[in-house]
């Protein structure tokens, strides 16, 4: 599969490209050495895209591929199947009509490709160190005799966030794009999502009201590691989250 993301790697602007699957994970690579390409960053965003191309909306609208682009990098996410991703990191001035055109063409050569991988993956990888655990034996209570307890009524639902509205509309849009080309200035490509995940898990916690700003930073600058470099985006942001 490597000598097929070779071969969209040799195009020009194309910085690399991998294949991620849901079950497997990261199962093939074609990415220069870089602090921004790390395995950890490139799971990042296969956790992303796990989660996008199974959301309601875009089932329910048939969506195979998409871009995403901010002032560093354009990536391209598009499905090989139904449980592998295709992803194309590209720079901004990257020509999409020669990477789809390229990509699409390359699309049944990888599922075989895939299909390979999935039905006889090296178990060495995914398998748990040590024994399987041994299960106790469950002990039954005689509950016969006990009083019933009283039905308790369940916790009221909380509102459910739209968190791409919330990213593309209203006052909170242009915060997310100085945040999200901020963060790949500091951690490379995959900046976007990292900043989709942190807005996704603030606002799990929470509504993504201005008094809850402090929240989002300290998530976002968790994803950063390295003091230098949370400094700079705390620079960047800072008057924006305070």
């Amino acid at each position: 599969m490597n000598d097929l993301l070779q071969e969209i790697k040799m195009l020009k602007g194309v910085l690399g490209a991998f294949v991620y699957t849901d079950k497997f994970g990261l199962v093939a690579c074609e990415m220069p050495p870089s602090a921004s390409f790390t395995l950890a960053s490139m799971e990042k965003v296969g956790v992303f895209v796990k989660r996008f191309f199974s959301n309601p909306t875009t089932v329910e609208f048939g969506v195979m591929s998409y871009e995403i682009r901010n002032s560093e990098s354009l990536l391209l996410l598009k499905k090989i199947d139904s449980h592998a991703t295709l992803v194309t990191i590209c720079e901004p001035v990257v020509s999409m009509p020669l990477v789809n055109m390229t990509t699409s063409m390359l699309i049944a050569e990888l599922k075989s490709a895939v299909d390979l991988i999935t039905e006889k993956p090296d178990l060495s990888k995914f398998q748990g160190q040590g024994k399987a655990a041994t299960i106790a034996p469950v002990q039954v209570k005689n509950v016969a005799s006990q009083p019933a307890k009283p039905a308790v009524a369940p916790p009221p639902k909380s509102k459910v966030i739209d968190v791409e509205k919330l990213m593309s509309e209203g006052p909170f849009a242009a915060i997310a794009r100085k945040l999200e080309d901020s963060m790949a200035r500091a951690i490379g490509p995959v900046g976007n999502m990292v900043v989709r995940d942190c807005v996704d898990k603030w606002v799990a916690n929470g509504s993504p009201s201005k008094d809850r700003f402090g929240e989002l930073m300290t998530l976002l600058l968790k994803e950063i590691g390295d003091s230098r470099l949370e400094e700079e985006f705390r620079q960047e942001v800072g008057s924006l989250l305070s």
